[in-house]
């Protein structure tokens, strides 16, 4: 997709390629943010020890290599905070999704905003996307309001379209187009 493996977002942010050794910092902060993260993050139940952690990250480098997955580590002044990707690949039609969290310590102060702001310009000029898609839960307002402020467009909400916290959420579908005015 391409061969860079790290960006700038800006003096704080750097998104970097995930890395199998990215086990351990990333793994702290899911579990420092365990509550929030099962809440909304079907995953984060399964995600209990460093070596959880350790199978995923080797899961991504293989999905790297099929073109089918593109995550990155947020790092935030040289710290690991959080990560973010694209995923759902569908490559003749140049769609996909993307995927956030973020640490509790790091988040409400517009790091994950900025994130997806110059993430969403890898995806259209470099991975060479047309539209891009982020489903949120409709209970989950910070990442509803990311969307929003990044300039996504409301498409709709998907009954009972996330499984969760032990139980069925609707979820918000977001779009923004390449080359549409936000």
């Amino acid at each position: 997709m391409t061969d860079k493996t790290s960006w700038r977002v800006d003096d704080e942010i750097e998104l970097r390629i995930v890395q199998p050794n990215d086990d351990e910092a990333l793994f702290k902060q899911v579990d420092a943010t365990r509550e929030q993260l099962e809440e909304y993050m079907p995953w984060a139940e399964d995600t209990k020890t460093i070596a959880n952690e350790r199978r995923f990250l080797e899961y991504c480098q293989k999905r790297i290599a099929d073109k089918a997955l593109w995550p990155v580590t947020i790092l935030v002044n040289g710290e690991v905070a959080g990560m973010f990707d694209f995923h759902d690949f569908d490559h003749p039609n140049r769609h996909c999704s993307i995927g956030y969290w973020l640490g509790k310590e790091f988040q409400h102060n517009g790091v994950m905003t900025r994130t997806v702001e110059a993430a969403v310009k890898i995806g259209f000029d470099e991975l060479k996307m047309h539209k891009i898609n982020i489903l949120a839960e409709v209970e989950n307002l910070s990442s509803n309001a990311v969307a929003a402020r990044s300039g996504f467009h409301l498409d709709g909400t998907l009954q009972d379209h996330i499984y969760s916290a032990g139980k069925f959420h609707n979820a918000n579908i977001y779009s923004l187009v390449n080359g549409v005015e936000k």
